[in-house]
């Protein structure tokens, strides 16, 4: 299995991007007018790309486009080569709401072959409670846009030992409820949002122990002005 490509690359090649481009501007004439604060966006390409570029299983493409895409036009504002400003941002509010309806629509071919405990939920402009008792939870893919909801696996199991969530927040919160015994590892990227694990796992609960199979629920995803939470 191919390992995980480390963020810290991606800054790595950031910054040596703002290097050049700031030495070809001071030392060699390129006259590009620019100071070392103009080269913030190459935060969010650096984001985005760490999140395209990694192997099959960390993969999180849709949300990486976007922080390339958010970026590269900041990018360019700032080196004068475009005009653009944040009050351009809203019509692509539209477009992520629209991508989001269409990647559910063609997301539920492959969720049939995932099969039927397989978690595809969208909150667009809305919001709703589930609750799962399913003991075959696969995993699944959970959408947030200016919406949200709550999802309660309190009472689901799954026969693999580590279930996965694909959890994209943006203007909107999702909220996971498991079970004391399930283990909770995050591995998404909040931006100006937060992504947090307030779980807990007691040895015991009113002096009875818990001898339960324990269980890994991994969230991986993205949070831009929104949140993701797993509590118990």
């Amino acid at each position: 299995m191919q390992g995980k490509v480390d963020i810290k690359v991606f800054f790595g090649i950031a910054i040596i991007i703002a290097g050049v481009v700031l030495f070809m501007d001071n030392s060699l004439g390129f006259n590009f007018h620019v100071n070392i604060f103009d080269f913030w966006p190459l935060i969010l390409i650096a984001i985005g790309l760490n999140q395209i570029l990694q192997p099959q299983e960390y993969r999180q493409a849709f949300s990486g486009w976007i922080f390339v895409g958010v970026g590269a036009l900041f990018l360019l504002d700032n080196l004068h080569f475009i005009y653009f400003s944040f009050s351009d941002l809203w019509p692509v509010l539209l477009i992520l709401i629209g991508f989001s309806i269409l990647k559910g629509y063609t997301q539920r071919n492959a969720d049939e072959k995932e099969g039927p405990d397989f978690i595809n939920l969208s909150f667009i402009l809305g919001g709703g409670d589930h609750k799962f008792t399913s003991q075959k939870i696969s995993g699944g893919k959970i959408t947030a846009i200016m919406g949200g909801g709550k999802i309660d696996l309190r009472q689901a199991s799954s026969e693999k030992e580590e279930i996965v969530l694909d959890c994209f927040a943006m203007w909107g919160g999702i909220e996971v409820v498991v079970p004391y015994h399930w283990q909770v590892n995050i591995k998404g990227t909040p931006i100006l949002g937060g992504m947090e694990n307030n779980t807990s796992s007691p040895v015991n609960i009113e002096g009875i122990e818990i001898n339960l199979p324990a269980k890994k629920l991994v969230i991986k995803g993205s949070a831009i002005m929104g949140g993701v939470e797993v509590k118990n």
